[in-house]
């Protein structure tokens, strides 16, 4: 998996909340957790991982944790998009700066 799915890494206690509200199994979570990852790969507008989730036929529940998750990893990826830009400004205008 990719460094942002570290981020959505549940505690046992999570795991056991989430399955026991769900009414699932370990796997199941799991499985979940991947399909909010591919969803995420193919596209981070809401919209298509919208109808990404819908077309695969999950329940509200099911899809109401996808969801979570596809927004969890959404955010974590443009978070480290802007940092990532931030940092790089800050070295030009710091290369900039000694230049002068």
């Amino acid at each position: 998996m990719d460094n942002y799915n570290k981020s959505l890494q549940l505690d046992r206690f999570e795991k056991e909340k989430l399955c026991h509200l769900l009414e699932c199994s370990e796997l199941e979570l799991d499985q979940f957790l991947n399909e909010a990852t591919k969803i995420v790969e193919q596209t981070d507008n809401i919209f298509d991982s919208t109808m990404a989730m819908l077309q695969k036929g999950y329940n509200v529940r099911e899809s109401n944790l996808i969801g979570i998750m596809v927004g969890h990893i959404i955010g974590y990826k443009r978070a480290e998009a802007n940092m990532k830009d931030e940092f790089k400004d800050m070295l030009y205008n710091s290369f900039k700066n000694n230049q002068k």
